[in-house]
């Protein structure tokens, strides 16, 4: 059985990629809407992948990395955004994301960053 993924979003057509990418690969999803959900999201079974949605509302990456690292030293994390927002990305980056990849990047190659990321337990 597949380790579960976290999304943290406010994109509701990225939450449904996402869903679906994971569901063909076999591996549970755990959606944090928003930044005050991701505690929550962490609890009960250590997600292998995050994927970080750079556009989320009151999202400071920078923050954030440090905190997944230090609870989920074994996940993978994947962070995207608008190409256009280069300093975001570089942000991502800077932060020690795994992979930064653009919003249309990452709709594209979904299913194989999953696999290639790994979701297996």
């Amino acid at each position: 059985m597949a380790a579960p993924v976290l999304l943290i979003t406010a994109d509701l057509a990225c939450v449904s990629a996402v869903t679906g990418a994971a569901s063909r690969a076999g591996a549970g999803l755990r959606t944090a809407l928003g930044t005050s959900a991701i505690e929550e999201r962490l609890e009960g079974e250590a997600p292998a992948l995050v994927i970080i949605d750079l556009s989320t509302p009151g999202l400071k990456v920078g923050e954030l990395m440090p905190e997944l690292r230090s609870r989920l030293p074994q996940a993978r994390v994947i962070a995207f955004g608008p190409h256009v927002h280069t300093g975001m990305l570089a942000a991502a980056r800077q932060a020690g994301c795994d992979l930064v990849v653009s919003r249309g990047e990452l709709h594209a190659r979904i299913d194989r960053l999953l696999n290639e990321f790994g979701t297996d337990t």
